[in-house]
């Protein structure tokens, strides 16, 4: 047990090397400062999840080629948009509990499944389960849909036309359209997406078995506790979401008890989203403390529910989920084990 108990915080605790984070971080913070200043402007802060949302496809393939980074952010984008597209429209016809958390988990197969198609980095389905489950869990009608097509689709076009804007600087838009593409899921990508499909059901199940407004949130703690080479790997990350969630739940906090003005939320959000993109390769944990911040007061922003049950529900439902999806990862890798004992 004690051999165990010292690999998992041997991976808690692990620094990754320092990478060149300053310009993609500058990136991924003007793709959602741009979308949140207009929506600001016109009134329409409501839909500022969209936004938030659809800006995601900009953090990905920051360290690869132009040509596959624009591959990498289109096919994040459109995930992101059927996610969105999906959990508004289930919730728009108010559909089962059931039904809901079928649909998550199969955005979180087929998200994750062309992350292993395309080789996203980051990899993994999280954005796009993050995208669907707030989708999906509120209240929506056809002015929801509305800013799904309006604001997410605009803001993942203006994101990924950005990024390629950037790229034609050093290479002919030709070269970066069709060089980069990419379609090879490997040999695991079945197995891993319904080990993400399985951790989402059963994380949102037991959250909303107990009366869990914001279930999806026990649904992204279990995927992150899913994730990883090993289950050391795994279950240590779980932990590291736990932490840094805890943080990110004390700052927020911190930040809306003194009832700041909308223009003071949408920068701490957008400085957020910096800083996420500077520290998450770092350390998981650290990086989790401004993406709670920003997923917090993206909520916040669309919805009427008080901050307090906000903060509490991103908390317990957090913990819950990545205690199931660090238990799931031990179940799966003493089978494995047990399997390659009998062979």
């Amino acid at each position: 047990m004690r051999q165990h108990l010292k690999a998992v915080w041997k991976h808690s605790i692990t620094v990754g090397p320092a990478m060149p984070s300053l310009v993609p971080a500058t990136k991924a913070a003007f793709c959602v400062a741009v979308p949140l200043t207009l929506l600001a402007v016109s009134g329409r802060l409501d839909w500022a999840m969209y936004a938030a949302f659809g800006a995601f496809c900009s953090v990905f393939g920051r360290y690869d080629t132009d040509a596959v980074r624009f591959w990498q952010q289109l096919s994040s984008g459109l995930v992101q948009i059927a996610a969105m597209a999906l959990g508004t429209f289930f919730s728009m016809i108010e559909s089962p509990f059931v039904v809901r958390i079928l649909v998550l988990a199969a955005i979180a197969f087929g998200a994750n499944f062309v992350s292993c198609a395309v080789r996203w980095m980051p990899p993994g389905p999280v954005f796009a389960v993050f995208a669907g489950g707030a989708c999906i869990s509120v209240p929506a009608t056809a002015d929801n849909f509305v800013g799904v097509l309006v604001v997410g689709v605009g803001t993942v076009i203006f994101s990924v036309l950005f990024m390629l804007g950037l790229s034609l600087r050093r290479a002919k838009l030709l070269h970066t359209l069709g060089k980069g593409f990419f379609w090879n899921p490997n040999p695991r990508a079945y197995t891993e997406s319904t080990q993400m499909a399985l951790a989402v059901f059963i994380a949102g199940a037991v959250a909303y078995t107990f009366g869990g407004n914001h279930w999806y949130w026990a649904s992204l703690g279990a995927i992150a506790a899913a994730m990883g080479l090993d289950t050391y790997a795994r279950v240590s990350r779980g932990i590291q979401r736990c932490v840094g969630t805890c943080v990110g739940v004390l700052l927020t906090g911190v930040i809306v008890v003194f009832d700041p003005p909308i223009w003071l939320i949408l920068l701490v959000a957008v400085a957020s989203q910096f800083c996420i993109e500077m520290v998450i390769l770092r350390h998981y944990a650290v990086g989790m403390i401004f993406m709670t911040v920003t997923a917090l007061l993206m909520v916040h922003l669309g919805s009427t529910e008080p901050m307090g049950s906000l903060l509490v529900d991103r908390l317990s439902m957090t913990v819950l989920g990545a205690a199931l999806g660090a238990l799931q990862s031990i179940v799966i890798g003493l089978l494995i084990k047990r399997r390659t004992a009998l062979n």
